[in-house]
């Protein structure tokens, strides 16, 4: 079930989920965006092109379903616009109902196995098989086009977390506490899988053992559709 706080509490998590990503490294510079459902369909979305460290409440924008900047606006708002990257966070909702928050962020190891055309494998980490299962993988798209938006809510559709080859991660969440540490879980797994890599190379973890870390996926009420794929090797 979506968890739909009120919106100053929406706002105060925005801005502290934005400053423990740039502290973890998961964004720098005015990259990143992360967006929260609000109880009345609309969207409260961090702004473009502002260092995401520095955001205050009364600084976050309010988007309708199609993206027009609504509601009360604030003298620290008025002259800022919603994130170049909102058509990816409307897309998600509009084929996730489910989901109550996305981030998007450039997590380093993340970005550099996509550059190497090698997959985030979540096989290597029980923690990321139970909690993010399969990583949909996106078409490589023009950064802040609806091309992009379209083609991360398509994987959405079965996916919590999805790869944008050489750009970063799109993560959903029931609310953004959760996408937080799918986003946090995400990025230690691809380090152990570099890692992984320099050491030889992986050594598959039993099929039995991964059915069953998918069933107990499936006993929380988180499995999806693309969990059969932690199958293939």
């Amino acid at each position: 079930m979506t968890l739909i706080k009120n919106e100053q509490e929406l706002r105060e998590d925005m801005c502290e989920i934005a400053r423990m990503m740039y502290d973890k490294g998961l964004i720098c510079g005015p990259a990143g965006n992360i967006s929260a459902k609000l109880a009345d369909g609309t969207f409260l979305l961090t702004p473009s092109l502002f260092f995401k460290q520095r955001l205050t409440p009364d600084q976050l924008i309010i988007v309708d379903e199609q993206g027009n900047k609504v509601g009360s606006q604030t003298s620290a708002n008025r002259d800022l616009q919603p994130t170049s990257e909102t058509s990816m966070h409307l897309h998600t909702y509009q084929n996730r109902p489910d989901v109550g928050a996305i981030v998007h962020a450039h997590p380093s190891f993340c970005v550099a196995l996509s550059v190497a055309g090698k997959k985030i494998r979540p096989q290597v980490l029980t923690e990321a098989m139970l909690f993010l299962g399969d990583i949909g993988v996106a078409d490589y798209k023009t950064p802040t086009t609806d091309d992009l938006g379209a083609e991360v809510g398509r994987l959405m559709r079965s996916h919590d977390c999805v790869l944008l080859p050489y750009h970063g991660v799109t993560v959903a969440g029931k609310d953004m506490w959760e996408a937080c540490a799918k986003l946090e879980v995400l990025e230690q797994t691809a380090e152990i899988c570099v890692l992984v890599e320099q050491l030889g190379g992986e050594k598959p973890l039993a099929q039995p053992h991964v059915k069953d870390m998918l069933k107990l996926r499936q006993d929380w009420g988180l499995a999806k559709k693309s969990d059969t794929n932690l199958l293939d090797y």
